[in-house]
């Protein structure tokens, strides 16, 4: 979200965020306690959420006064999103998995139908989360991106979906983290206290055992330390291990400083990956039903296939040599931006045409 903005300031155009979340996004998730449970295992489980709950909420705190920094409107309700409409000239929807069902409830805001003709609509980079959609959901979807004045996506799976449900095409772009480089980033960061010495960043989006094996048998290869980022707060509590520090409460300037020091990653994230890779770091990741398709795209893309860790294979430490990805990503960056300033140039010719 960030990254887009930045971008399209650089072209020299005015730019807001709108960061919208509807009602059911904002809902919390409580865990489930079952009836006629043992008293000390229920009490268990509430000191549990409850310590969940308290980093999670102030780690999206973290981010909410990131954003603050730039210029935003926070929306909870659609009905507002219709004033947006009617003052913009072009509204960019994406990235990330906005156009995920499982994710959005079906808001079909992503897909920018509140939107009138004099508006161009412009998706940059999102993703769909999923293979195939349900078959009531996919004539609205077809219906809306019917309506779009320029279309890409991040991946090839998406650009598929979007050919199977509506016949169009769509542009092949990178994820608007790496139209920033590292210097750019850096100048983003928050120093962290743990990011001493030599360490490898084992940083997950969802849990995985034979992930967090290859990342014990690396740090005992490399003879270095772990800082785990993502499902640490059970573990720092009740699973303390020599080696391992556990980082919580950390907000994205100074998760991006650990990525930038670090001498390993080790993650099944997507963005986990893209910044190591924006930083040129050695990193290994673990493709998961969630991110599969955008994981595989992005290293088939940059030609780091060697990275991608299987189940039953060694973990070797090795340096990347980034000399074929330097290439490869100057061209689809090229690409990406050359997509998003002619999509804001039409714009504002058509802006101009409302208007004559």
């Amino acid at each position: 979200m960030f990254a887009r903005y930045q971008v399209c300031r650089d072209l020299g155009y005015e730019a807001e965020i709108i960061n919208y979340y509807n009602l059911w996004m904002k809902q919390e998730k409580h865990m489930s306690i079952g009836q006629g449970e043992n008293q000390k295992i229920l009490w268990l489980k509430r000191k549990i959420y409850d310590l969940i709950h308290i980093v999670m909420k102030h780690r999206f705190a973290r981010f909410e006064r990131q954003m603050q920094k730039y210029p935003q409107q926070a929306i909870l309700d659609p009905k507002q999103l219709l004033s947006v409409a009617g003052r913009d000239g072009a509204v960019i929807c994406g990235s990330d998995q906005v156009w995920n069902p499982n994710i959005t409830n079906r808001d079909l805001s992503y897909f920018l139908d509140f939107c009138g003709a004099d508006t161009s609509r412009i998706s940059y980079a999102p993703s769909f989360g999923v293979e195939d959609l349900a078959e009531e959901y996919k004539d609205k979807v077809s219906a809306q991106l019917r309506l779009f004045d320029h279309l890409s996506v991040r991946e090839e799976a998406g650009k598929q979906l979007i050919r199977e449900i509506s016949d169009l095409d769509s542009e092949l772009v990178l994820d608007p983290t790496f139209l920033l480089d590292a210097k750019q980033w850096q100048a983003y960061e928050n120093v962290h206290s743990q990011a001493r010495g030599e360490y490898i960043l084992y940083y997950t989006v969802h849990s995985s055992h034979t992930l967090w094996k290859h990342c014990l048998e690396l740090a005992k290869k490399t003879n270095m330390k772990i800082l785990r980022i993502g499902s640490n707060v059970i573990s720092k509590q009740f699973k303390k291990m020599d080696g391992v520090e556990y980082v919580s409460d950390i907000g994205p300037a100074q998760w991006l400083y650990l990525v930038r020091n670090a001498s390993y990653v080790v993650t099944n994230s997507f963005h986990g990956t893209a910044f190591a890779i924006n930083y040129r770091k050695n990193f290994y990741v673990e493709f998961s039903s969630a991110t599969n398709s955008r994981l595989s795209n992005i290293v088939k893309l940059l030609g780091l296939e060697d990275r991608v860790l299987l189940e039953n294979a060694d973990i070797i430490p090795a340096s990347i040599d980034y000399t074929k990805t330097e290439k490869a990503l100057t061209e689809l960056k090229d690409r990406s931006v050359t997509f998003l300033d002619e999509a804001l140039k039409s714009a504002a010719v058509k802006q101009k045409g409302c208007h004559a």
